[in-house]
């Protein structure tokens, strides 16, 4: 991810691409989970991508400074209290974002992003398998051997989603802990 970031630095179209499609979806989630709707949403994100470019974002970022779903996520939150401060009259301050709430808003959001990726190569490489999560989140009790298979599966491809985003195994394993706690099942009521 950081050899794209580099290239979309350098004005790479392809790298600006890639990097607009692997991160778009989380990052219109996270603008519509902050109560921004319909096109206001849409020109939102499209407003982080440009800040991105326009700043030189791309040029300046740094994989030895942390991640870079942190700097964009940075990117949306200050592109959203900007959009808040237009829209408000003067004598209403603009409420503002609380970064650490939104970041962790945002990896949860980048966890589902990834996790709806591993479950589209599950039902692409092993139908059966796919079918058998499927089934267990449908609250019906499949055999659980093949669950436990079906997991490992999937956990396999989450893995290689991850890692998709880092450059070590030592990153790899940095980011699995720091997206762990959104990995974990909810506690039902």
């Amino acid at each position: 991810m950081w050899d794209l970031v580099r290239a979309a630095g350098d004005g790479q179209p392809a790298a600006l691409e890639a990097l607009a499609v692997e991160y778009r979806d989380p990052v219109l989630a996270f603008v519509r989970g902050r109560g921004v709707d319909g096109t206001e949403a849409e020109d939102l994100c499209q407003d982080v991508f440009v800040r991105l470019l326009a700043g030189g974002v791309f040029g300046k970022a740094d994989a030895r400074k942390g991640r870079f779903r942190s700097l964009l996520c940075t990117v949306a939150i200050r592109t959203i209290q900007d959009w808040n401060r237009r829209r408000r009259p003067r004598e209403l301050p603009a409420a503002e974002l609380d970064l650490a709430i939104a970041a962790g808003d945002f990896d949860r959001l980048w966890v589902r992003h990834l996790l709806s990726r591993a479950l589209a190569q599950l039902r692409a490489r092993s139908p059966q398998a796919y079918d058998v999560i499927r089934s267990h989140l449908a609250q019906d009790k499949p055999d659980r051997n093949r669950l436990w298979i079906a997991r490992r599966k999937l956990a396999a491809l989450m893995r290689r989603e991850i890692a998709i985003t880092c450059r070590s195994s030592r990153d790899v394993e940095e980011e699995i802990a720091a997206l762990s706690p959104y990995l974990r099942p909810s506690k039902k009521p």
